[in-house]
């Protein structure tokens, strides 16, 4: 399957290459933007480059696309959104995404996710995406609720991150 190209007014959302390790690796380095998010702040050039194989090599297994957020004014990687926990037979994959705090409050992720959505419930054939955040990602939850999610619950002590147990709000849209 090729990579599908989206593009937005001033975005374009493409496949990571190992060209844009520097880029993932200026935000990724940032304790600000690793709070949430379910690994270590990278500490090498090296993390940026594994987690972009680790994207890419989902993609070719089917599980899920993660397509860089590549600003067109500058060239540049400002963040990383896709879908992962795929699941063909069930109709559902689960959403995910990270911005560079230099971009924060420019509504650069909504523009990203407004194809991407367009794209899970059109081409993947998507019935349900299911967002899971931190209960104290406030951002996070007003980017959902302006994309039309419907918060679902608690899921307490749901996921195992950084040598502890983390409670997780789940929201979901379903392509009606």
């Amino acid at each position: 399957m090729i990579y599908p190209v989206l593009e937005t007014e001033r975005l374009l959302l493409r496949q990571l290459t190992p060209d844009d390790a520097e880029d993932l690796f200026a935000y990724f380095s940032l304790d600000e933007v690793m709070e949430y998010y379910d690994l270590d702040t990278f500490k090498t050039l090296e993390d940026a480059q594994n987690i972009i194989t680790y994207f890419n090599d989902e993609f070719k297994k089917g599980k899920g696309f993660r397509w860089a957020l590549e600003l067109k004014s500058e060239k540049k990687v400002i963040g990383t959104c896709g879908y992962h926990n795929w699941y063909p037979a069930h109709s559902r994959a689960e959403i995910g995404y990270e911005l560079n705090p230099q971009f924060w409050r420019n509504s650069y992720m909504k523009e990203a996710l407004l194809p991407i959505l367009i794209f899970g419930f059109e081409s993947m054939r998507l019935h349900r995406v299911d967002a899971f955040i931190d209960p104290g990602n406030i951002s996070s939850e007003k980017l959902l609720h302006s994309l039309n999610f419907k918060e679902e619950g608690m899921l307490r002590d749901y996921f195992f991150e950084k040598g502890r147990f983390v409670d997780a709000k789940i929201f979901g849209l379903i392509n009606e």
